[in-house]
């Protein structure tokens, strides 16, 4: 069963109240982000923080911390920042997961990543994307340039951005690839019937939750 718990800033908390998992839905380089995560986080004081990274991403905010240094963007996420930024300020790493390891660690949190590691996701994309698709996808920014997303907040556009980036077949699958690996991640946690506070993205957030009630409902 899925209802939203009560308003946590502008967007709000969403529970599936049989497996004790609270969704916080992060748009990825936002900076006020980590005001939601810091928020969420005392809100719900759970005991795991689940996050739709990678544990190597997780080592790698870590080592960020200890030594801050400037991270060169793709020219897809350039341009994804610059059409983010009339939302707010956008930073890389991720204020989302920056706020998320910093309160974990405050907390004394367990914090763990969900997303597929590097080798899974190595092999799932060299089997799904092939050889056209890559390069058409590298080849059509400049078309990306001229699109205009019609959207009235920073979650919204995340999704929409998605769509648009990723709707080439091979590239759409790997995105329900790294969502089934999620939801598997996040159920198997729950079995612990610990509180869990999964800071997942927009774009991914609904079908992870989708995924979950529906392989619910095939064991019942």
């Amino acid at each position: 069963m899925i209802f939203l718990a009560r308003d946590l800033l502008e967007r709000g908390l969403i529970e599936l109240k049989d497996k004790n998992i609270y969704f916080l839905e992060v748009v990825r380089g936002l900076k006020q982000e980590a005001d939601r995560v810091f928020a969420a986080v005392e809100m719900m004081n759970p005991d795991i923080l689940a996050m739709s990274i990678s544990k190597e991403e997780i080592e790698g905010l870590r080592e960020y911390i200890k030594n801050p240094c400037e991270i060169q963007m793709s020219r897809y996420e350039e341009l994804y920042a610059e059409r983010l930024s009339r939302f707010g300020d956008v930073y890389l790493p991720p204020p989302c997961y920056l706020a998320g390891l910093e309160a974990a660690e405050k907390n004394h949190i367990e914090l763990i990543g969900v997303d597929m590691d590097n080798e899974t996701h190595t092999t799932a994309y060299c089997a799904l994307v092939n050889g056209r698709e890559l390069l058409v996808h590298s080849m059509r920014l400049k078309l990306l340039r001229m699109r205009s997303f019609k959207a009235d907040n920073p979650w919204d556009f995340a999704i929409l951005w998605d769509r648009r980036v990723n709707n080439m077949r091979g590239f759409r699958q790997l995105e329900r690839e790294r969502e089934k690996f999620m939801a598997t991640a996040l159920e198997r946690l729950a079995l612990s019937k610990k509180k869990i506070l999964a800071l997942i993205d927009v774009e991914r957030a609904a079908n992870v939750r989708k995924l979950i009630s529906i392989n619910e409902m095939k064991r019942d």
